[in-house]
């Protein structure tokens, strides 16, 4: 009776790592997908839907009113101008009006723009997929879930305890670092949302020449933004590699199996520390603050 219960937690022990990464693929899947494709658990279509909406009420209404209001600046300066007179008067006026039509249109068609952006960034990280590569999310070779039941099968009632209580922290720290990086990718969807919502105001900006460094900053972090969901999925496929390659080649499970266990737990840190770091390298590469 107890040589089954002790055998059964050497299997539990060895199945807590034979899926252990298993769970990236949803991260893979939130950081790859458009703002408004279907997330499981998370109404990313209704958050959406809403923001277009607050969208086109900021662009029809308090954008427009900002436009117009720079088009007064602007033709106050043509007129005070002495060297726009006649023809050339005519001429900086009608591309005064056309740049005011122009941002007016943009800042109308603030969300559809924005969903071209980052559906781009989704399409560049689902053709980086069919490399080789990207189709690692597992141990391949290295499944070390083998070794260890095979380890602890042949050890004593206080090995496997001791083992047992060690593969279920680096079960439980993989787990929170899981639902933790799952947190980032959603609260940079949120982001995207608010962004998007409220689009038109920044973007309005670049009408006037004295404040369009607003609309270009906008622009940059939304790029950012875009460029983190990228980050992500290659900060997860370098994880898999750098574990697979310290399993494999520099530790030795069947003579240290706790170290091994030990090893993947914090590997599981050093994957959250990585997700965090990406929206700072993504806003490092385009200068943005």
């Amino acid at each position: 009776m107890l040589d089954e219960f002790f055998n059964g937690l050497a299997s539990d022990i060895g199945n807590v790592f034979a899926n252990y990464f298993v769970s990236l693929n949803d991260v893979m899947k939130l950081a790859q997908a458009a703002p408004n494709d279907v997330i499981d658990g998370f109404p990313s279509q209704a958050l959406w839907s809403a923001s277009k909406d607050l969208s086109n009420v900021i662009g029809t209404g308090v954008a427009s009113v900002i436009i117009s209001l720079f088009l007064f600046f602007e033709l106050a300066a043509i007129f005070n101008r002495t060297d726009t007179k006649g023809l050339d008067g005519i001429y900086w006026i009608l591309m005064a009006f056309l740049k005011v039509a122009v941002a007016i249109t943009i800042a109308k068609n603030m969300s559809i723009i924005i969903l071209m952006c980052f559906q781009i960034s989704s399409e560049i990280v689902k053709g980086m997929q069919q490399s080789s590569t990207f189709n690692l999310l597992e141990f391949n070779s290295n499944d070390i879930s083998q070794e260890l039941i095979d380890y602890f099968k042949e050890k004593e009632a206080g090995t496997i305890l001791g083992g047992y209580i060690v593969a279920q922290l680096a079960n439980c720290v993989n787990h929170a670092s899981i639902v933790i990086v799952k947190l980032v990718c959603q609260i940079r969807f949120i982001e995207i949302y608010v962004f998007t919502a409220v689009a038109p105001l920044p973007f309005c900006t670049f009408c006037n020449n004295e404040f369009k460094h607003i609309g270009i900053s906008f622009i940059k972090r939304l790029l950012a933004l875009a460029l983190q969901g990228v980050f992500i999925c290659i900060v997860c496929v370098f994880y898999v590699q750098i574990v697979n390659a310290s399993i494999g080649s520099a530790l030795d499970v069947s003579s240290n199996p706790t170290g091994a266990m030990f090893t993947m737990m914090g590997y599981s840190i050093l994957l959250l520390i990585a997700v965090f770091q990406t929206g700072g390298w993504s806003k490092s590469l385009l200068q943005v603050n």
